[in-house]
């Protein structure tokens, strides 16, 4: 069995593959039913559906380049039934004059359940 920590970021990979893939049904898989994601300068999203939502609103998007979140630390509770994931995202877009990246630092907490690891909550924040 994999180590948590490692099995976290495997899923934080899969999850960067499935924005890079434009895939909102797979990006909405790796969250809770219940998920809240506070977004960078926009809105709070609560529950998964509506994160799925937002997803393919921007994948529709052309200009949207998607985002790459990297973990820096994880730090799982024992017995591992939650962690919490800090790193540094970035997101790009093409415009006129190239790509414009907006980057920042985010959080996520995970929870164990009987469907395996699941993201129950994000926050964003731009900047570095």
């Amino acid at each position: 069995m994999t180590d948590p920590d490692t099995h976290i970021r495997q899923l934080r990979g899969q999850s960067n593959d499935a924005i890079a893939a434009r895939d909102a049904e797979r990006v909405a898989a790796f969250m809770a039913p219940d998920i809240r994601v506070d977004v960078a300068g926009g809105p709070v999203l609560r529950g998964r559906e509506a994160s799925r939502a937002a997803f393919a609103e921007q994948f529709a998007d052309r200009a949207f380049g998607g985002y790459v979140r990297e973990a820096e630390q994880i730090v799982v509770r024992e017995p591992p039934v939650s962690a919490t994931e800090r790193g540094r995202w970035t997101g790009r877009w093409q415009t006129s004059t190239g790509v414009h990246e907006q980057r920042g630092q985010y959080t996520a907490e995970w929870r164990f359940s009987e469907m395996g690891w699941l993201i129950a909550q994000e926050a964003y924040r731009s900047g570095e």
